[in-house]
């Protein structure tokens, strides 16, 4: 198909729909975390707010229990389904800037005086795991009602079984080690053992 274009202007042109279109995968990778975990906290919330209304007289006493160690169980698989969006999401997004600075590396090789329009270069940017980067921030949000949801699993099962008291101690014990599992196989470990 014949073109009018030289065959620099056409490769420049593919150059800048090539940008444009890994700058928006980026943009979108952002949302898409932002819906995400947006998405868990509306549904935790919920199902938290279904299980304060619910009406217990005249309900047996065990099945209340084992529902609600379902329906906890299901919440903590729900945020871990969630850190490992949040994952994937920070990776995606990690890849765009990878390929956008790849693009700018060939322009600045072409001409140098475009290196001071670059804030991020391939050499400057963030690492795939930052401790105190916004995306953090949501995994540990996550990780750690994931595991109060385990640990509220865990109480129920306690009751189910019989005892007259929540075993607290156990709950939180259990709960806090399940949040730091969650967060660290599901998100800092994945992101620290991503390739620069």
């Amino acid at each position: 198909m014949p073109t009018d274009k030289r065959p620099d202007e056409l490769a420049r042109a593919i150059i800048t729909a090539e940008y444009s279109y890994v700058a928006q995968t980026a943009f979108q990778a952002n949302e898409d975390r932002a819906r995400a975990w947006q998405y868990f906290f509306v549904t935790f919330a919920t199902l938290i707010a279904a299980l304060l209304s619910t009406q217990i007289e005249g309900i047996d006493r065990r099945q209340l229990y084992l529902t609600f160690v379902i329906i906890f169980a299901l919440l903590a698989g729900l945020g871990l389904i969630t850190i490992l969006q949040l994952v994937r999401l920070r990776q995606a997004w990690l890849e765009s800037v990878r390929a956008m600075n790849k693009i700018k590396d060939r322009l600045i090789a072409d001409d140098s005086e475009l290196a001071t329009y670059f804030r991020w270069t391939a050499a400057t940017v963030p690492p795939a795991f930052k401790l105190r980067s916004f995306g953090f921030l949501q995994a540990v949000s996550v990780a750690l009602l994931s595991g109060l949801a385990v640990g509220a699993a865990i109480a129920f099962v306690a009751l189910a079984g019989g005892q007259a008291a929540v075993p607290w101690a156990i709950s939180l014990l259990i709960g806090g080690a399940s949040a730091a599992g969650i967060l660290w196989l599901g998100y800092v470990r994945p992101l620290q053992r991503m390739k620069a």
